[in-house]
């Protein structure tokens, strides 16, 4: 049961409009905070189908975490198998990774400092690595992308699974302690009900949570321990032509400052291809001559994103409505390391050889080569806050809300994935997340998936 549409290769025309308004969710499109925009998949194949392929197992010390919150499986051969199964059905490999100009600065700033530069490994076959990669994030075009849409989907409907799309499910409907099917309704009003041994919850880590809430559920868990990478950018002006908006979605990445804690806490580097925007959502404005410029210099434009594994969490409420609203606030511990973060970025952007550098904040000042070091840019971007209105942040990895642990003290969800109040009411999608990845999530939330699925199929 899909909340959003069936979109294929033939429906999707690249534009941006098009894309962000059918793909995605329409809302909670921000924190109640205002600190943090958020962008959700909402289509057949959720945020596989707009993703940008990039594909990372689940790090090491990430899953140890994970295994000490309570899920122990996490950390044994049970979750290798896992990784691998998503990672073969999902064709990942790095023969599609012909580096995009935007790469290529960045590669070249990260070289010249000495630092961390890898390819990325991606779940795509016959990918184009140019323009149409370029539009990776408003549906692949050329049918490249292994989304579940082209995979698992293909797989359940073989099978015999039917799916339903346009169904906004309301509740999962429970008697005596036990999941009974679910009730919804189309978007013209029309009633919907579903009767099943077991229902499988995979709605998100914002729409998961005031589902279980609107079902009933008591956990005081459920919402808590929510996490959003909270991501910002560098930007620079080259003078070469760029064309951000064409190349491999994401070809190249960095953990230079992956740990900067000594507990694996701390900011990757990459970028992603730079449609209008895109580019917005991490620019503050400050005014519209300024946001006409820098339009303009989009050709030449070229940045450097900063995604911060968060330590510390917000929460998914409910409102009286039943709909989700999400309170975040980055803390001062997570903030530092994104400080640290801006301050790798600019010295990336600025090894690249950018004529000009600016951060998202909003009293953000323009780095110009030649008036001033880029130690005196860091300096004030030091000073500078990352409060609400301060500086334009994103959450592109939504994360937690309804997490697995070892306890119903500390979690919303057993090591199986199963919910504590109704047993056979699993959970499958990035909701689970003990804490949070610190690397794009797709392979992990899948794995967790595949993980519970196997799990509930032997019990049923």
């Amino acid at each position: 049961m899909e909340k959003g549409e069936y979109y294929d290769d033939r429906d999707f025309d690249g534009g941006e409009l098009s894309g962000l308004s059918r793909l995605y969710a329409p809302g909670p499109a921000a924190t109640a905070e205002g600190q943090l925009s958020l962008l959700q998949g909402q289509c057949l194949g959720g945020g596989t189908v707009v993703n940008y392929t990039t594909s990372f197992r689940t790090p090491p010390n990430v899953r140890e975490e994970w295994a000490g919150l309570g899920v122990p499986q996490f950390a044994t051969d049970e979750y290798d198998r896992c990784l691998d199964a998503v990672w073969s059905r999902l064709g990942v490999n790095r023969d599609h990774g012909r580096i995009s100009s935007r790469d290529a600065l960045m590669e070249r700033g990260l070289t010249k400092l000495g630092w961390h530069v890898d390819e990325m490994p991606r779940n795509v076959a016959g990918c184009d690595t140019g323009i149409e990669c370029g539009r990776c994030g408003l549906g692949c075009r050329i049918g490249a992308k292994q989304s579940a849409a082209k995979t698992w989907l293909v797989d359940a409907q073989s099978s015999g699974a039917r799916l339903v799309v346009g169904v906004d499910v309301r509740t999962v409907t429970v008697k005596a302690g036990r999941a009974t099917g679910i009730a919804g309704h189309t978007a013209d009003g029309h009633p919907v009900t579903i009767r099943a041994r077991a229902v499988v919850a995979a709605a998100g880590s914002v729409q998961t949570p005031a589902l279980l809430r609107r079902s009933g559920l008591t956990n005081p868990n459920i919402g808590r321990h929510l996490h959003l990478h909270p991501a910002t950018g560098v930007w620079g002006v080259f003078t070469e032509e760029v064309r951000p908006w064409e190349g491999g979605i994401q070809t190249r990445y960095s953990t230079q400052h992956a740990d900067l804690d000594g507990r694996g806490y701390g900011v990757i580097y990459e970028t992603a291809a730079t449609n209008p925007a895109t580019a917005v959502s991490f620019m503050s404005w400050t005014g519209a001559q300024a946001h006409l410029d820098q339009m303009r210099s989009l050709p030449n434009l070229s940045g450097v994103g900063i995604i911060t594994r968060d330590r510390d969490s917000g929460q998914v409420k409910v409102g009286s409505d039943g709909e989700p609203v999400v309170h975040y606030r980055i803390s001062a511990y997570d903030a530092a390391h994104m400080r640290t973060g801006i301050e790798g970025a600019a010295r990336i952007v600025e090894a690249a050889g950018a004529l000009k550098l600016f951060s998202g904040h909003q009293r953000g000042r323009i780095w110009e080569r030649g008036r001033g070091s880029i130690d005196d840019f860091i300096r004030h971007t030091n000073t500078l806050g990352t409060a609400p209105g301060q500086i334009a942040m994103a959450a592109l990895h939504i994360m937690g809300a309804a997490r697995m642990g070892g306890s119903r003290a500390t979690s919303a969800a057993g090591p199986d994935g199963a919910t504590w109040e109704v047993p056979n009411l699993v959970l499958a999608d990035a909701s689970t997340f003990p804490a949070s990845s610190g690397v794009n999530p797709m392979i992990s939330v899948e794995a967790i998936a595949y993980m519970n699925s196997q799990r509930l199929a032997a019990g049923l």
